[in-house]
């Protein structure tokens, strides 16, 4: 179901070009009171974040209301790009526009910061005016955390902006905001949204309009390839299969969500690398195991490549790619355990390292020891008895490919129980014999974690476990 909201233009004017009108202007704050109540940033590459930018946009606010000449704020700002495939021009410079919830693809495009600076300075000013405390900069920090506040404190802008009606001039007094100050705005719609073809077009060009805008923020690449649409089938799974823990994946920048994506990318290969040569015809070499831990960007531009082929995604009508090939989305069911198992793991390896060594004794074990003595798994924060460096873990759990087999459709599936692996004397001595890789090592993690010969030899101990089990 669609929410309509309609928006003022002032001094605006209409540019078209091909299947794309542009109209550039002026917009009031109360007009974008109205989009921040409709939209998020879901077509926005990244979070907006509080921060030095914001303060900046704030300070010119403040200064074209204090003067009762010069607004320069407008020529300050790049201001806030929108776009919408279902509008309706009306009289006196105003638009209706119609948005989808959750719509990826339009609304705001590119501007993010304005819209949380202006957002957040409307509300504090709000709050002054009634006399409430403003928010705290934790509740508006990031979007998220911004907008939740945004929507429990609706009843006081609303109030503030009667407030506006009926006292401005006793609010300016005060020194508190009349909201007297103009938004630079544009809006992309398609020139004849009455013409399907002409509406695809428009929503197809939209993707690639806003990478172009975000250049200059420098996006990562994983940010661009969720805008893609990129992760969507493995975001999927988690959420179906894992609802808490992929709340708390981020999959865009500045989201403040704990868990990072191209550490979950990463994992991913080690069941892609079961089958990516195949889906590809070898155009799509798997790295190398080291790289799941000391390379997760090349990873990550890995599996971007990986799903921007043809034969493994196709793009839809608005642009993003959607999943077709199901030996990939074998393979990412299977990386959906991968967190898990590397818990268990983390979990087990101090106690199945002590059968043959000292664990308390390595160097860069107890340089994680903290002063409480408390240690959390690092995906499903279960409780840990000891902390475990990285390094130590990836080679074990890369290993984990050799529980891993395709069946006769190509398709990726465990072959056996990795849960029951792990519990079982068969892993303790998978364990033991790593162990001697570590102190080859010098017990360095990074040594460890890098090196081939580790995920080698723990590869081959897990195949002769799984043999003789």
């Amino acid at each position: 179901m669609s929410t309509d909201i309609i928006v003022r233009f002032t001094d605006s004017y209409v540019q078209k070009l091909g299947d794309i009108k542009k109209v550039v202007g002026l917009m009031s704050p109360k007009s974008l009171i109205q989009i921040i109540d409709t939209l998020d940033l879901d077509a926005n590459p990244r979070n907006s974040r509080l921060g030095s930018v914001t303060d900046a946009i704030q300070a010119s606010i403040r200064a074209d209301e204090l003067s009762p000449e010069q607004k320069l704020f407008p020529f300050k700002s790049k201001g806030i790009l929108l776009a919408s495939s279902n509008y309706e021009p009306l009289e006196r410079g105003r638009y209706r526009l119609s948005f989808t919830p959750n719509d990826e693809v339009e609304g705001i495009l590119d501007g993010g910061h304005n819209t949380l600076a202006i957002g957040s300075y409307i509300l504090s000013e709000a709050e002054l005016a009634l006399g409430n405390r403003p928010p705290k900069k934790s509740e508006v920090s990031i979007w998220d955390s911004f907008k939740q506040t945004w929507m429990n404190r609706r009843a006081d802008i609303e109030d503030y902006l009667s407030l506006l009606r009926e006292e401005k001039a006793a609010l300016k007094e005060k020194g508190i905001s009349t909201l007297d100050f103009s938004i630079p705005v544009e809006l992309l719609v398609p020139t004849d949204p009455n013409d399907a073809l002409c509406v695809e077009n428009f929503r197809t060009s939209l993707l690639e309009i806003c990478d172009a805008r975000n250049n200059n923020a420098q996006l990562t690449q994983g940010t661009k390839g969720n805008q893609e649409g990129l992760f969507d089938s493995f975001k999927a799974l988690f959420v179906e299969k894992y609802p808490e823990f992929a709340g708390n994946i981020s999959w865009k920048t500045n989201d403040g969500k704990p868990i990072e994506s191209r550490k979950l990318v990463a994992l991913s290969w080690i069941p892609l690398s079961l089958i990516s040569s195949t889906v590809t015809s070898g155009d799509i070499e798997a790295p190398q195991p080291p790289l799941v831990y000391s390379g997760k960007e090349k990873c990550q531009e890995k599996f971007l490549q990986l799903m921007r082929d043809d034969r493994v995604t196709r793009a839809s009508g608005s642009a993003r790619r959607e999943l077709k090939n199901p030996q990939v989305l074998s393979a990412l069911k299977v990386a959906t355990d991968l967190p898990g198992l590397y818990d268990e793991i983390y979990s087990r390896f101090p106690k199945y390292y002590n059968k043959t060594g000292s664990y308390g004794k390595i160097g860069a074990a107890k340089s994680l020891k903290n002063s409480r003595d408390e240690y959390r798994t690092p995906f499903f924060k279960n409780k840990a008895g000891n902390p475990v460096p990285e390094g130590f873990i990836y080679p074990l759990v890369c290993g984990l490919r050799a529980l891993m087999e395709t069946d006769d459709q190509g398709k990726v599936r465990w072959k056996t129980d990795p849960h029951e692996f792990l519990d079982s004397p068969a892993f303790e001595n998978v364990v033991a014999q790593y162990s001697g890789v570590i102190q080859q090592s010098d017990y360095d993690p990074q040594k460890v974690g890098k090196g081939a010969m580790s995920y080698t030899a723990v590869e081959n101990s897990m195949k002769l476990a799984v043999l003789m089990g």
